[in-house]
């Protein structure tokens, strides 16, 4: 209480932190940066923070990166690149995705640095430099096998060239970039993609008469020396957060350098409600989809399908003072039932762990049937960035 008597208010967001919340470690990303710079070998990052910044706030992530020496941001729309300018975030900023029409005169204001992958593209961002009197800058996406953007057969790259020599006066292309499709698992085809790329690129500087910059690798890519050979610029996305995907953390990349040295940074928990014991056979929530039998003690807990939890039981799963505790029936809304019968000293207010010490995040997403990239943002929650240099 103030000395008024009136309780200072609290925010909506602290609030809903106390009973579900997602926490980042900046010490872990400030070590998973240095890992990954070091496993570039003096290439610059261009740090990837689209989704924001896979479901743990773009503004604060990026800001944090930003300070910890990242060279670049990379966002997947127009509208991404614009709120972290809109936070004060002066890096350069890269727009991947090619955007609609309705945009291009935003990224100009924002200073935003679009993908132009048709002549189409190259044309709207020229003429919004006419009119604006100021040149676009611009990097050239090209297809190597990923197949969501950018010119996969010779002709149309030609044609992507010809309209960016055209447009030379207004639109100045800074590089070069493409999407490895399979880079976690799959070294014979990533070395055949990095073999096309290079040669798209010396199409490229041929043709444009420019230095132009080259960026294939993201996280993943760091253990495929064909990948970094040529490349001035390195992506990392989830390799920020520590995550890798099976298999690949044990691998070496170019020169022996390796990224187990990655640190876990996110954790997911969220509260105990209540407990309830199962007196008699009967079902659980709508429907009574799930039969339960006497004896049970089930936990509600403070996450559910609106924060990204779904599937029917055991699907999922948490950990409660050390013990696994598989999901009862299905998530409601914002609570799904977990069956703690096997913890008999849980208590209201106690937290469950779904990713942290004990759980990793490849356990909760292969419950879930999702990949990392999908887990992190997918689980819809406040998040909360523990740092102890500002605290």
């Amino acid at each position: 209480m103030t000395r008024t008597g009136v309780a200072p208010r609290e925010s909506p967001a602290r609030l809903a932190a106390a009973r579900l919340a997602k926490t980042v470690a900046a010490d872990a990303v400030r070590h998973n940066l240095g890992v990954l710079r070091a496993a570039a070998e003096g290439r610059r990052l261009m740090a990837v923070v689209k989704g924001d910044a896979y479901g743990l706030g773009a503004p604060a992530i990026a800001r944090l990166l930003v300070a910890s020496g990242a060279d670049a941001l990379a966002v997947d729309s127009v509208a991404e690149g614009a709120e972290l300018r809109e936070h004060g975030i002066d890096a350069p900023i890269l727009v991947m995705d090619v955007d609609v029409a309705d945009t291009a005169a935003a990224c100009a204001r924002y200073r935003l640095m679009p993908a132009v992958a048709t002549p189409e593209q190259v044309r709207r961002h020229g003429a919004v430099a006419w009119r604006q009197g100021a040149p676009a800058t611009v990097w050239l996406r090209t297809n190597v096998g990923f197949n969501r953007f950018g010119p996969r057969e010779e002709p149309e790259f030609a044609a992507v060239l010809d309209a960016l020599h055209e447009a030379r006066t207004a639109v100045r292309v800074a590089g070069i970039f493409a999407h490895l499709s399979s880079s976690g698992r799959d070294r014979r085809e990533t070395a055949e993609q990095a073999g096309t790329f290079r040669s798209r690129v010396a199409r490229a500087r041929a043709a444009l008469g420019s230095p132009l910059e080259a960026s294939l690798a993201a996280t993943h890519g760091l253990l495929h020396p064909e990948a970094l050979r040529g490349t001035d610029w390195v992506r990392p996305g989830i390799g920020l957060y520590g995550l890798l995907q099976l298999g690949s953390r044990e691998a070496a990349g170019p020169a022996g350098a390796r990224l187990d040295g990655l640190r876990p940074a996110v954790s997911v928990r969220a509260r105990v409600l209540e407990l309830v014991t199962v007196t008699r056979p009967e079902g659980l929530g709508y429907d009574r989809s799930a039969a339960l039998s006497p004896g049970r003690r089930l936990a509600s807990v403070a996450i559910g399908f609106s924060r990204g939890v779904t599937g029917t039981a055991p699907a999922f799963s948490g950990l409660l003072r050390g013990r696994s505790c598989p999901m009862a029936g299905r998530p409601g809304m914002d609570c799904t039932q977990f069956d703690v019968t096997d913890v008999p000293d849980v208590r209201p207010g106690d937290w469950m762990t779904f990713i942290g010490p004990g759980r990793t995040a490849q356990d909760a997403g292969a419950e879930l049937g999702l990949s990392l990239y999908e887990l992190l943002a997918t689980l819809r929650m406040p998040v909360h960035l523990e740092d102890p240099q500002t605290s």
